[in-house]
């Protein structure tokens, strides 16, 4: 398969792939350049902070825009950005505020890597870091696939150039983290450029009717797929803190995988609003594409990965290549996409119950694990709890929606897959060794 860059999924997988790529380019020069595991882990908790006091609402405020802006009038269209920079800079505004006064402490061990300046940085980033989702979403829903790839490039790009000219010439984690703020800062400033063309004028109900809508599905983020930072925070509590980077090196889907789909449900909820047949379709056709990649690409990778992490790291992250090989296995149930129908429904509320239940079930899992196999039994019940997620959601469109899993998904392709994957798993136990 030959990509692309023809519609707003392509794009949207491309501006994704340059944000991830950017991310693991600059965890692999951290460590080439010579920086300490306390180093690194300091500038992997400073992220982590920042992605856990907002992830879960700038999320979810995203899924809901998605679904929401197409059944808007063109009236409310004209504003409704510009109002949703309001709303956002808003909830930074608070979260940065939290962040500062209490010094990251609700982490636990945090104050241990992170010094009273560091956190001052911290919150500006958190601060500017919120209303930037805007600019992807609004290219998306106006399908300005090319404007995404041009802001993709220029603003991933220089990411990386100013954290690799700032490790090359100081070697000093703060000024590091510095250059972080002042990537976020530039990429906020461009975000005020493209979102306030038109109306500047706030308007309360749209953004109180918003709130109401949306409210199920930011419940659901914070809940089902936070609980990531809760493993962290876990990992945090119960281990050391220079392990913090060998968990957050290795506890990662398959970066490439994750991305391809993740655009291809953000692009697709607004299609399955006008058309739920063809936009299911649609996705069998994208699923079938990547199965037939990504699926042999995992396999390799389950077998490769300690002598991958070795290689671009170093033996002290041998461990995170286990955790990786775990996370892999959650390939299997990213592939469905059920809940692209929920969106498209408006049944956001099922969302708030599946993911209490998935958040209580992955806790109490993950501290009855963590005491047989450590860190790896925080990802196994990650694993766990997701694919018992997402089976729930299939059973439950199907009953309620009448979608069978046929419809958007190659079961027999599917099953066939899985299999191997999770056999490459145990054989991948006996390489390592």
């Amino acid at each position: 398969m030959k990509p692309k860059i023809k519609t707003t999924t392509s794009s949207y997988q491309l501006y994704q792939m340059l944000r991830l790529f950017s991310l693991i380019l600059i965890s692999i020069l951290l460590v080439k350049s010579g920086f300490s595991k306390q180093e690194t882990s300091t500038f992997e908790l400073f992220l982590f902070i920042a992605n856990i006091s907002s992830y879960f609402w700038i999320m979810g405020i995203s899924n809901s825009i998605l679904s929401y802006f197409p059944r808007l009038s063109e009236k409310s269209k004209s504003n409704f950005f510009s109002n949703m920079f309001y709303l956002l800079q808003a909830l930074g505004f608070i979260a940065a505020i939290v962040i500062y006064f209490t010094k990251g402490l609700w982490l636990s061990k945090s104050g241990e890597l992170l010094n009273r300046e560091e956190i001052f940085y911290l919150s500006l980033y958190v601060f500017f870091l919120s209303p930037t989702l805007l600019i992807e979403i609004k290219y998306i829903l106006l399908e300005k696939y090319k404007s995404l790839k041009r802001y993709g490039i220029i603003i991933f790009s220089l990411q990386f150039l100013i954290i690799f000219i700032l490790s090359v010439y100081y070697h000093d984690i703060f000024i590091v983290l510095k250059g972080l703020v002042l990537w976020i800062f530039i990429r906020w400033i461009w975000t005020l450029k493209i979102i306030f063309i038109n109306n500047r004028k706030p308007s309360v109900i749209l953004i109180k009717n918003f709130l109401i809508f949306g409210s199920p599905i930011i419940i659901h983020i914070l809940l089902g797929n936070g609980m990531q930072y809760i493993d962290g925070i876990i990992v945090n509590r119960y281990f050391p803190p220079d392990k913090f980077s060998v968990y957050r090196y290795g506890a990662r889907e398959f970066p490439l995988i994750l991305i391809l789909i993740g655009a291809i449900r953000s692009t697709m909820i607004p299609k399955a609003i006008s058309d739920v047949n063809q936009a299911a379709q649609k996705i069998k056709e994208h699923i079938n594409n990547l199965i037939n990649i990504f699926f042999p690409v995992s396999v390799i990778l389950m077998l490769t990965s300690k002598y991958l992490f070795t290689s671009f790291y170093s033996e002290e992250y041998s461990y995170s290549a286990l955790l990786f090989n775990i996370y892999l296995l959650i390939l299997s149930s990213r592939m469905v996409l059920a809940e692209v129908f929920i969106y498209a429904y408006q049944k956001n509320k099922i969302f708030v119950w599946l993911s209490l239940f998935e958040l209580l079930f992955n806790i109490g899992l993950s501290l009855i694990l963590l005491q047989f196999w450590g860190i790896a039994g925080i990802a196994f019940a990650t694993f766990i709890s997701y694919s018992l997620s997402k089976l729930y959601l299939v059973l439950y469109i199907k009953k309620k929606l009448n979608i069978s899993p046929g419809n958007y998904l190659d079961i027999k392709k599917y099953l066939i897959f899985t299999i191997v994957l999770y056999l490459s798993f145990l054989l991948s136990l006996f390489v390592d060794r």
